[in-house]
């Protein structure tokens, strides 16, 4: 235990506690016990929003798909990617795991129809050696159809639900380790920010500032980053460039530019933080700086209201009627979503939500004023309190004016 604790120290910028780790399970396997389930099901294919697997086991999302097999007894299976016996199985290291008994390796590929009952086959055994009379799937949406289908297949007779909404309940809830790691990503950002401000200048493109800011973000620590920039000039072409997909805009930024940035992006530990803002090139027209108002004033309407034994659609009817009150349409996509090891978890600021709010959640609001002249945005993530939301980190919310470079 004391030599794979130092190699973990070794290869990872952090690594969560014992104590968080063994928190999480016992408060998921008491609500096993209630519901009679004597398996879990989680399956991870991406690291944006495939966080589920990493909730149990801190292991960081990979490229081919990773599932783990979470029993009400004993010790978890990892099936991963990897050379089948009798090689021994290499993926996830040893020294990575923890509250695991067995890994197991396929040489699946998600792209191989021949080979998709693979991993679910594996998984099937396990849960067979034992019993089962029911069993829950969780996270269903990061789940694939082959892995779905073929444990279906292979539990006949068994009772197979939907158990995503136990393990939630647990989840939406940060512990005081998890919301200091939230803190760590709310000081990347604010760094991140300030690259931001000194790289945005006349000549330069949309690609190479996101390049200073990842650049800037991977050797502070950062796991994963998903910048955009949006930018033109009033009444004339609006451009925008992501640091996904192949986007390349080859026009500059120039004076009279508007440019909207949103930064997500993970610290060490995987934890997130939502950040957008605006940034003028000369002078901020009037247009956007009541729009900028409105939206500032939306997001405080947004966050008194988010308080315990609330659904969010409360808040959301209130900055809705605000918004309309000031002749802007009410949000049309999401006000906000709860933050942790994904980018976007529950519970999610829209009238459809039925989780009710805890303090120590902790939520991403990103609200949207559209006035007849311009439209304005602005993110940052809080914390549920006892009397409403409150930001993650005061010094980057109140860093929230329009920023403007001369």
């Amino acid at each position: 235990m004391v030599e794979e604790t130092l190699i973990r120290e070794d290869q990872r910028r952090y690594s969560l506690s014992q104590h968080e780790l063994e928190r999480r399970w016992k408060a998921v396997r008491e609500r096993m016990a209630a519901r009679g389930i004597s398996h879990l099901v989680v399956q991870s294919q991406q690291r944006f929003v495939g966080g589920y697997l990493r909730w149990f086991t801190d292991l960081p999302g990979m490229n081919y798909h990773i599932t783990a097999v979470f029993p009400l007894d004993e010790d978890m299976t990892i099936i991963a990617h990897g050379a089948p016996p009798p090689a021994p199985p290499a993926t996830p290291p040893e020294w990575a795991l923890r509250g695991v008994k067995e890994r197991i390796n396929t040489p699946a590929f998600p792209n191989v129809c021949w080979e998709d009952a693979w991993d679910a086959d594996k998984a099937v055994a396990v849960i067979t050696r034992k019993k089962p009379n029911t069993v829950g799937l969780v996270g269903l949406g990061n789940m694939s159809a082959a892995l779905y289908e073929n444990l279906k297949k292979g539990l006949q007779g068994v009772n197979v639900v939907n158990a995503t909404d136990l393990v939630d309940e647990v989840r939406m809830v940060k512990s005081d380790e998890e919301i200091k790691l939230h803190r760590e990503a709310a000081y990347l950002h604010e760094m991140s920010y300030g690259v931001t401000k000194q790289a945005i200048r006349p000549g330069r493109t949309a690609g190479e500032v996101m390049e200073d800011i990842r650049h800037a973000q991977v050797l502070a620590g950062s796991e994963e980053q998903q910048i955009h920039i949006a930018f033109g000039r009033p009444g004339g072409t609006h451009y925008g460039q992501g640091s996904w997909g192949n986007t390349h805009v080859r026009r500059t930024f120039r004076e009279g530019d508007i440019i909207n940035i949103l930064i997500e992006s993970s610290a060490a530990g995987g934890y997130w933080y939502d950040l957008r803002r605006f940034i003028c090139i000369g002078s901020a027209p009037n247009e956007l700086q009541d729009a900028h108002a409105i939206v500032k004033e939306a997001r405080n309407i947004l966050a008194a209201n988010l308080k315990p034994g609330l659904v969010p659609g409360v808040a959301l009817e209130a900055s809705d009627q605000f918004l309309k009150n000031r002749g802007c349409p009410p949000e049309s996509r999401v006000a906000g979503h709860g933050q942790g090891l994904d980018l976007v978890e529950r519970p999610v600021v829209r009238p459809e939500e039925t989780a009710k709010l805890q303090a120590g959640m902790v939520i991403s609001l990103h609200p949207t004023a559209k006035t007849k002249h311009a439209a304005a945005s602005l993110a940052d993530t809080y914390v549920i309190g006892e009397s409403g939301a409150v930001p993650l980190y005061r010094n980057l919310f109140d860093d929230s004016e329009l920023f403007v470079v001369s």
